[in-house]
């Protein structure tokens, strides 16, 4: 059926522990975009590539130059760490070297030996059961809010705090409404070929910034999408764009101060409830399936594509 009412809906303050205070105490903004008006797959590719090679959830290997190609060529050090799934099986065995389970993240936060770019995803599966960590329907937020705190208080304690940027995003909206239109950015080569005509970003995400220099209880009102992540890692190390996108990008520096303040707000989140699926639906006449490249299995794709790449042994 129609979930008109669930699209519309939405979460105050209070149902919000880590958000709900970090974005009053930290950096936010109000013009934070998905790169592109697709799914996740594209959105995912962009956070990595600065461009995508699909517009839909197609699972072939994808031969984009990433952000993490760029630091190895300049000798920095980059780590994908993952829970369950990780997304950079979509480059095979290229970026096998740099995944590492979640688990050693916070090791390296607490010894204060982060690498100089960390991506940290949280646990995927199960969404329609509810147990998912990724605060993607019907997936509970609670969970995904407990995680968020725990990296923040582990960034926030490291010693390596001081000279650290953490950014919370999310890769695109889900589905749900928003006001804002998104508007167009500019359509890389492969973007292109891939058949994205407008250029359009997706509707706005929950995007925070944290550091000892960044503004605090500051809203940015200037247009970002994930691909102004990659900018401002460029940026720091003098490193090549990607494409057009990330080279115009708007970069998040821009929001720093240069005065840091290294005290931070302790944010208390309750801790993640215990992992119960959703009760099943009632039983309802079974819809004709879905052309295959077009069904909801995102992550069924993924773990199977992992799976054969290695990342999961």
């Amino acid at each position: 059926g129609t979930n008109d009412e669930f699209a519309i809906g939405y979460y105050g303050q209070a149902d919000l522990p880590f958000l709900g205070q970090a974005a009053q105490q930290w950096t936010t903004f109000s013009r934070w975009f998905p790169p592109i008006l697709a799914p996740t797959y594209p959105n995912r590719i962009y956070q990595h590539a600065g461009q995508t090679d699909r517009i839909g959830s197609t699972r072939t290997i994808s031969k984009l130059p990433t952000i993490w190609d760029r630091l190895a060529a300049a000798g920095l050090k980059g780590r994908y760490y993952f829970t369950d799934l990780p997304f950079l099986a979509f480059w095979g065995t290229k970026h096998l070297s740099i995944g590492r389970p979640t688990s050693t993240f916070f090791a390296a936060c607490k010894a204060g030996r982060l690498p100089h770019v960390s991506f940290v995803e949280p646990r995927f599966t199960d969404e329609a059961s509810g147990t998912s960590g990724d605060d993607h329907p019907h997936g509970d937020l609670r969970t995904g809010e407990a995680f968020m705190a725990r990296v923040y208080r582990a960034v926030t304690h490291s010693p390596a705090w001081p000279r650290t940027a953490l950014i919370f995003t999310f890769d695109e909206w889900g589905g749900f409404f928003d006001h804002v239109p998104p508007p167009p950015g500019p359509i890389p080569a492969a973007d292109a070929a891939a058949g994205n005509a407008d250029g359009l970003r997706g509707f706005r995400v929950p995007t925070v910034l944290v550091s000892p220099y960044a503004r605090r209880g500051h809203i940015s009102t200037r247009v970002y999408d994930h691909t102004s992540i990659l900018r401002m890692i460029e940026s720091r190390w003098s490193l090549p764009p990607l494409s057009v996108r990330d080279r115009q990008a708007n970069d998040p520096a821009d929001e720093l101060i240069k005065t840091p303040t290294l005290t931070t707000p302790s944010i208390a989140v309750p801790p993640a409830p215990a992992v119960h699926a959703c009760e099943p639906a009632p039983a309802a006449p079974a819809p004709a399936p879905a052309p295959a490249a077009s069904r909801r299995d995102e992550w069924a794709v993924l773990h199977d594509l992992a799976d054969r790449t290695g990342w999961l042994r």
